[in-house]
């Protein structure tokens, strides 16, 4: 068992240990000149793995937006959706409508305006609810 007292002598002992004199500093070694390295031979400045990721299209931001169909285009959706899967594809709703969008953006500008004059024209926002008794 420790008492008190060497207890306290014990905390004492790594206290005298740092008031111990310092060893003398060691001798400072002459600089010497650095020595002129030859440069190694023209690199090629892009790897061939960052090739391979440079050539990858950088994944574009997503938004999120909200819309407003007519339950006959909703079904259009629906059936592109079951002609996909008869294709082989399992296509999600957002890769239907860009799908369609790709397409529009590549007619001619006669075709997407008779394309969009064919479109019923409907009210914007939410459809009101039914009334809550």
């Amino acid at each position: 068992m420790t008492t008190k007292a060497s207890a306290k002598s014990e905390q004492k002992k790594p206290a005298e240990k740092a008031s111990a004199p310092k060893p003398a500093a060691k001798a400072i070694a002459p600089k010497v000149a650095p020595k002129t390295v030859a440069k190694p031979a023209a690199k090629p400045s892009v790897k061939p793995e960052t090739q391979a990721k440079a050539a990858k299209p950088k994944a574009s931001k997503v938004i999120r937006d909200s819309f407003t169909f007519p339950e006959t285009d909703y079904r259009k959706i629906s059936e592109l959706k079951k002609a996909c899967l008869g294709l082989g594809i399992n296509a999600k709703k957002s890769e239907i409508l860009r799908a369609g969008l790709h397409v529009l953006a590549s007619l001619d500008k006669a075709k997407l305006k008779d394309a969009i004059s064919r479109i019923e024209k409907i009210k914007t926002g939410r459809p009101l609810g039914s009334e809550k008794s």
